[in-house]
């Protein structure tokens, strides 16, 4: 406790220089925490959007199918199977898809798609597909009167084939059991941009796509929802258990099933980390410029101290506490500040000046986290750094000699 009344004293003998010091680790803070809260909250953004509406938190496929995807590779798409996993714990939704590929036939053109077969119910309750559809609607389950099954059709494949609402869709590709799989489909709704990642898609009605590549009550896998996509490998593995029984079944988690994916939000993480690197670096140039100058203006003090005996080892944690108390009244400015600042973010975000497409879904808002590790990390960065910079000051302090130091007063 004397040490720090010591140490309290001392940073208020010069008022403007401890303010000056302040407001530049008050700086680093603030900065610091809007950052991570805008890159955080962006990528809880871009992730949850895309999990939701391409990967799913977890999927259940059969073995290999991730590393060797095949028509033949297929998961039960039942609903016996369905009601088992909606009673596995932590599975909050989950949806059958078939994904293979067609040669798609318009008018007078043709053009490769990825057909994709829906269930139109479970689809549109976990994924943005609904909000994709541009022009047209959403798709019906069952067959019109004349027997056919709608589809949508994504925009690059709609403008190559020259495809409007209404018009009959060819699609030719192989069947499971060897045949030639085609059929004819209606035209119910162009979804996305020419851009985007629907561009050459095709969805279907699961009941028409299990017809369409003869996999009668079969799909290729199950997109399964948890709360949060953090829980993604605890649910995997959960999953994973409740299949064993199945041989030939297997679970993963959204960061194995699109491992591309997330190795670039984790290196786009990593990458903003030296943006964070360089501010803090400013500031603990600052700071330790400010620390040096007052323990060399203290020099002939520092003397008389060590003649009455104060040991080297008071000396050196006396600088560091001083420059610990002014890190932690800085943060504490920083956070009293920033709180409101980063509400406002959190529940109203800013508009970009560029929309950015995720999966498909246009984002113009971009949100800030509100969360303890926003607050704290940067506490710790700026603490950790100033007690760091203290060290050479300090020592400095602790190796002056008495008899030169009062010869400076």
């Amino acid at each position: 406790m004397l040490m720090l009344k010591l140490a309290f004293r001392n940073i208020l003998r010069n008022k403007r220089r401890t303010v000056l010091t302040m407001l530049s680790m008050f700086g680093g803070y603030f900065l610091l925490v809007i950052s991570l809260s805008v890159q955080f909250g962006s990528y809880e953004q871009v992730i949850d959007f895309f999990t939701r509406d391409s990967t799913g938190h977890a999927q259940i496929t059969a073995e290999n199918y991730l590393d060797r995807p095949s028509l033949y590779k297929t998961v039960p798409a039942t609903s016996t199977f369905y009601q088992q996993l909606l009673a596995q714990a932590n599975v909050v939704s989950a949806t059958p898809r078939i994904v293979s590929g067609a040669l798609a036939y318009g008018v007078s053109k043709s053009f490769p798609v990825q057909v994709i077969g829906i269930d139109v119910v479970k689809e549109a309750d976990i994924s943005f597909l609904v909000d994709k559809v541009k022009v047209g609607r959403y798709l019906r389950a069952e067959a019109d009167a004349e027997g056919y099954f709608e589809s949508l059709i994504g925009a690059a494949a709609a403008r190559q084939l020259g495809l409007s609402i209404g018009d009959e869709l060819i699609l030719i590709s192989q069947g499971a059991d060897g045949s030639v799989a085609n059929d004819l489909f209606r035209v119910a709704g162009i979804v996305g941009a020419t851009e985007g990642l629907e561009a050459r898609n095709v969805y279907l009605p699961l009941a028409a796509a299990q017809s369409f590549f003869v996999l009668p009550e079969q799909a290729h896998y199950w997109a399964v929802l948890t709360a949060d996509y953090h829980d993604g490998p605890a649910l995997a593995n959960q999953l994973e258990a409740w299949l064993a029984p199945n041989a030939g079944l297997e679970a993963s988690s959204w960061q194995v099933v699109s491992k591309e994916f997330y190795q670039t939000m984790s290196a786009d993480i990593e990458g903003g980390y030296v943006s964070y690197f360089v501010i803090v670096l400013l500031v603990c140039i600052g700071v330790l410029n400010t620390v040096l100058m007052s323990v060399m203006e203290r020099t002939g003090e520092f003397g008389v101290l060590k003649a009455i005996g104060t040991s080297p080892r008071r000396l050196f944690f006396l600088i560091v506490i001083e420059t610990l108390l002014l890190a932690t009244l800085s943060c504490l400015l920083g956070l009293l500040t920033v709180l409101p600042v980063n509400a406002y973010l959190v529940n109203v975000g800013f508009t970009l000046p560029d929309p950015m497409e995720v999966s498909g879904v246009v984002m113009d808002h971009m949100k800030g986290l509100w969360d303890l590790k926003v607050f704290v990390e940067p506490a710790l960065i700026v603490i950790g750094s100033a007690a760091l910079i203290s060290i050479f000051p300090a020592l400095r302090a602790a190796r002056i000699v008495p008899v030169d130091a009062m010869r400076s007063l």
